[in-house]
């Protein structure tokens, strides 16, 4: 016999409805051979994340990945064109990350003999010029399903992209069962997890963010892990990735070089995946409660059992998801968005521990 995890996820029974969800939807949209394309290869957790949970998910059925690779090293040559294509999820659909949605559009317009499945994002546009287009090549490909994250991206895809099969569908890190992650040993610990990129909505007033009880513990204020090394660590970094993919796109052309090269990560071979979820878990397994401006922030903290509060990004993203999916979970609240410009004091407000903010 099999004995159960000593800690459970007291959102268990609503993280089933979730991936039962997903698995009832998507099952009967894959029936062959698939490759899994713009998959990250970055320090952003969140992506990773749904990365571990679309393999996670993928691994249930009964067909083979013939090829995957990111946005950079992608051969199209080397994508059967009998495979079902998966687009990898997420959150830049639209014109903010604007390169990603291009590779979308470059497969979309080159495989249109194949099966599409974009996987759930969140669709975001600031020209609406721009998401005409998009949906244009979109609407022309025969047989092609875009997923969305939230009831908003739904109502935006179904009204532009009206050729497309859309469905909607939470999140793919919601796949990972992260039970034997959970722990119950407190840290006294407070985290604000805080994105410092161009989804950051304004920066948050701390004096009246905390509750009273977080208060009393030591808070500390991060982006996710690798974003909070210093200017000079950075610069060094992207010199060295910039380099990597300028070498590494020049070497894959010649055809003894490309058998070095992982159409992942070009030259550095390593399962960053399984790296960067481990160090994602580690991070938030540090704190008690969370307040995070991350979705996936807020996500992680959900599947680890933690007490956590959500704060919106600049456009949207996080509200949108947490009405459509979230209300019913305990440990989780939205509290919108607290900001010097706000007056409300949030402070010793016990109620808002179970009544989200709208």
């Amino acid at each position: 016999m099999h004995s159960k995890p000593t800690h459970m996820n007291s959102n268990e029974s609503n993280l089933n409805k979730l991936r039962s969800l997903i698995y009832t939807s998507l099952d009967p949209l894959i029936q062959s051979d698939y490759s899994l394309l713009d998959i990250p290869d970055y320090k952003n957790i969140g992506d990773h994340l749904i990365w571990g949970g679309e393999l996670a998910f993928l691994k249930r059925l009964p067909y083979n990945m013939s090829y995957s690779a990111n946005w950079i090293y992608c051969q199209l040559k080397d994508i059967p064109t009998s495979n079902t294509i998966l687009l990898q999820g997420g959150g830049n659909f639209g014109d903010i990350w604007r390169h990603h949605q291009e590779f979308r559009l470059k497969i979309i317009s080159n495989f249109k003999q194949s099966k599409i499945v974009v996987f759930p994002q969140t669709v975001y546009y600031k020209d609406v010029e721009i998401l005409k287009k998009d949906a244009a090549v979109f609407n022309q490909h025969p047989n092609l399903t875009v997923c969305a994250r939230d009831a908003v991206t739904y109502e935006i895809l179904k009204k532009y992209f009206h050729k497309n099969n859309i469905i909607m569908l939470p999140d793919m890190a919601f796949c990972l069962d992260l039970t034997e992650h959970i722990q119950t040993q407190p840290t006294n610990k407070v985290l604000l997890l805080e994105r410092n990129d161009k989804e950051l909505q304004q920066k948050l007033d701390i004096d009246n963010l905390l509750f009273k009880e977080d208060k009393q513990k030591q808070l500390e204020i991060r982006d996710w892990p690798r974003y909070n090394q210093s200017r000079l660590s950075e610069a060094i970094e992207n010199t060295i990735n910039s380099l990597d993919i300028k070498i590494s796109k020049r070497l894959i052309k010649v055809p003894v070089i490309n058998q070095l090269i992982d159409p992942r990560h070009g030259m550095k071979r390593r399962d960053a995946r399984t790296n960067y979820i481990s160090n994602g878990i580690k991070f938030i397994n540090r704190y008690d409660t969370i307040y995070t401006t991350r979705l996936h922030g807020y996500i992680l903290s959900v599947l680890l059992n933690k007490q956590v509060y959500m704060l919106d990004n600049s456009y949207g993203k996080n509200s949108g998801f947490y009405n459509t999916w979230m209300k019913d979970f305990e440990k989780s609240v939205f509290l919108g968005s607290v900001s010097k410009q706000q007056t409300d004091n949030l402070q010793g407000n016990s109620k808002l521990n179970t009544q989200p903010a709208v």
